[in-house]
């Protein structure tokens, strides 16, 4: 049977994990104050349905980054994916392509990026990578994505060094034999030895809004900024042309006690305004969540655990069954709501929506 929620397959996950592995995508950095604070600050806005709208035909389908989608949901990066599932990122790769979603591939993932694109034949993935010490490397791994047909770059900018997890910490935790960072093989350099650090030594802290530009000269594909949580930092993001940003705290994983997500939306969203796309992670587990960021002006939501957890739980097809289960929410959330596509749910924001904790606005 099917689990009822995308709960349910993390507790699937943590029955078939052992204890590190599933701490290791489960846990967050410190005390996991922002992880939790995720969660919190979505449950904290309540939904005032519209009555008798005719939602007997909906319309979920988005577009992203000049691309039709399904629906506005797709994965977000994370690393490792064979910790999970033998085939790793090709499997969670396949199950995006038979969704009809976008998919971020990991720098750090577990099979290389030419085989998960070639393995998988989904045609609408994006690359995630760092600006790392090496710009050389930095570039390499760009022209391999685009080599590869990788349809945009998504740059990871808010993590100028690495989070804390103290549950990997205390779990001493450190990956397999197996399980290499699949990506960096071709090299001899050492770029993960240890999940508790991440990239490490080889992330570069010194960076400025001179290398974005720089990447921004190294492709010719869409440029994706991951990580940005001030609005102060988006006049300066808009002024490179990128083609979106990613409202992200990387799931609580880097920077504890960092404010969610949903609550800065409405505030990154109004700098941002029509100028270019915005997608939103870290925290969303439900259909009503999607009809949230959408009304708070995000263009699209992406997942992370989840994945892994779906992976864990059933391959390939468990990431289909566990994303058509929070599609499915979103239908009945949107036709309970009174709105029949995401372009109502916009529409009828103030109306749909009631924010049960008070904005604070970000020094």
């Amino acid at each position: 049977m099917t689990p009822p929620s995308l709960d349910d397959f993390r507790t699937l996950a943590r029955e078939r994990l052992p204890a590190g592995v599933f701490d290791y995508i489960d846990g967050g950095a410190c005390d996991e104050i922002t992880s939790r604070a995720n969660r919190r600050d979505l449950d904290g806005i309540r939904l005032l349905p519209l009555c008798l709208r005719d939602v007997a035909d909906l319309d979920l389908r988005t577009s992203l980054l000049g691309h039709s989608f399904g629906f506005p949901v797709g994965f977000s990066p994370t690393a490792f994916h064979r910790l999970v599932h033998e085939s790793g990122e090709v499997s969670a790769a396949r199950a995006a392509k038979a969704l009809d979603i976008p998919m971020i591939v990991s720098s750090m993932s577990s099979v290389a990026m030419e085989d998960v694109a070639r393995d998988s034949g989904n045609e609408h993935l994006w690359f995630q990578t760092y600006i790392f010490k090496d710009r050389a490397l930095t570039k390499e791994l760009i022209q391999r994505a685009e080599g590869s047909g990788y349809k945009a770059i998504v740059l990871t900018v808010g993590c100028p060094v690495t989070g804390r997890r103290y549950r990997n910490v205390r779990n001493r935790f450190a990956l397999p034999a197996d399980v290499v960072a699949a990506n960096f093989a071709r090299r001899n350099v050492v770029v993960h030895d240890n999940p508790i650090h991440s990239v490490g030594a080889d992330l570069d802290p010194a960076l400025t809004w001179s290398d974005v530009e720089w990447l921004r000269g190294q492709t010719a594909l869409p440029v994706v900024l991951k990580g940005i949580m001030n609005p102060l930092d988006v006049p300066p993001a808009l002024d490179l042309g990128v083609a979106a940003l990613i409202l992200s705290n990387h799931g609580g994983r880097q920077l504890d006690t960092t404010e969610s997500t949903i609550r800065m939306l409405p505030e990154i969203a109004a700098a941002v305004g029509k100028r270019t796309g915005l997608l939103i992670d870290s925290g969303f587990r439900r259909g009503t969540d999607v009809l949230k960021a959408i009304a708070l002006g995000a263009d699209g939501v992406l997942l992370g655990r989840p994945v892994m957890w779906a992976l864990a739980a059933g391959g390939e097809r468990g990431v289909v069954d566990a994303v058509g289960l929070l599609v499915e929410e979103l239908r009945i959330a949107m036709r309970i709501a009174g709105c029949r596509s995401i372009g109502e749910i916009r529409e009828n924001a103030s109306t749909v929506i009631r924010i049960s904790w008070t904005a604070r606005r970000t020094c």
